[in-house]
């Protein structure tokens, strides 16, 4: 059976009405079933009812929303942390505002990769178009009227009518290149390199790291603040990164700080953040005030990636079009030179 997963923003909403639950003093086993009969979205309702039958039945809060399935293990752990703390209203409110703020980040980055990659295909599009059919039907014209062009003209219209095949065969071997690659990246060879990219390429790689420390940084402040330490805090947030290989990072980290070792060396050590995160945990280890200054790289890193975003998007968009138009400047100048030599021909 398929496992049900759910939006950020669904997650946050979700949580925001656990915490007004909780918050009024009606205890979990009497909140959560209430709640489970209030909730209007089909697939969450399905969740909490089953959640709230565990719970009848003599399941702990977390066991509960472990044994259903659907949930993510970071609001799993924090869930188990408000037990044991008795502060599951602070927990929830701190996982709603989380998962908000997730969603927006999510939102964010669709927005700036959309209007791209749109403008992208329409240029392919158009540039398609006139090459396949634009100049074909031009280049009959030509040769019926008969008429003479300039050498300058016609080694202009001959490259550009020389298109159509290059744009063909770009296209024959793009497709089995695409696929492979698609099949490649589904393999968890394949998958490992892909993240490896995601994070060590020079042109997006600094913003996916800046996301990271977004993620991380933000994770950490709840931790803190719901009184976990740092090396369970550590553990519970490396499961809200999906990447594999700064997984496989966090892990190798995870290993270290429980042996002892300093928690800013080994962020600096395994070298997927910005140097400031390292550096601003190490004032944090001697200041001994890791949960402000967590909450202030939340924040940091929260408007760079915001600020990254709306820069790549701003940077990109007058690229493709500038591309777009020395194509099409080109394009157009094999058909309108021509057109002027035929022209002064008759003349």
């Amino acid at each position: 059976m398929k496992k049900r997963t759910f939006s950020a923003m669904d997650l946050s909403l979700l949580c925001h009405q656990m915490e007004l639950v909780f918050k009024s003093g009606v205890s979990p086993l009497e909140g959560i079933p209430v709640l489970a009969d209030d909730i209007s979205n089909p697939e969450i309702k399905k969740s909490m009812v089953s959640v709230s039958e565990k719970m009848i039945s003599g399941m702990s809060m977390h066991q509960a929303f472990s044994e259903e399935g659907s949930f993510p293990d970071y609001m799993l752990h924090m869930i188990r942390l408000g037990e044991l703390t008795g502060m599951l209203d602070t927990v929830m409110e701190n996982l709603s505002v989380y998962y908000e703020k997730e969603s927006d980040l999510r939102k964010d980055i669709k927005n700036a990769v959309t209007y791209p990659v749109i403008l992208a295909v329409l240029m392919l599009g158009v540039i398609g178009l006139i090459i396949l059919k634009v100049i074909p039907m031009f280049g009959e014209i030509v040769e019926n009227l008969g008429g003479q062009m300039p050498a300058e003209a016609k080694a202009l219209f001959n490259f550009t009518v020389s298109l159509e095949r290059i744009f063909l065969w770009f296209i024959v071997i793009a497709i089995p290149v695409i696929i492979a690659i698609i099949i490649y990246v589904k393999t968890p060879k394949g998958s490992f390199v892909f993240d490896r990219l995601k994070v060590r390429n020079p042109i997006t790689g600094l913003l996916y790291r800046k996301i990271l420390a977004y993620r991380i940084g933000q994770g950490l402040s709840m931790t803190t603040q719901s009184g976990m330490n740092i090396i369970d805090g550590f553990n519970a947030v490396k499961g809200l990164i999906e990447n594999k290989y700064v997984t496989e990072q966090l892990e190798e980290a995870s290993i270290k700080i429980t042996s002892g070792e300093s928690f800013s060396d080994i962020i600096r050590y395994i070298d997927i953040f910005p140097e400031l995160f390292s550096r601003m945990i190490k004032t944090a280890e001697r200041s001994g005030k890791l949960e402000g200054i967590m909450q202030k790289l939340s924040r940091v890193y929260g408007k760079e990636v915001e600020v990254s975003l709306k820069n790549f998007s701003k940077t990109i968009e007058p690229a493709l079009i500038a591309i777009l138009s020395v194509v099409l400047g080109i394009v157009l100048l094999s058909v309108l030179l021509p057109l002027i030599g035929m022209m002064s021909s008759i003349g």
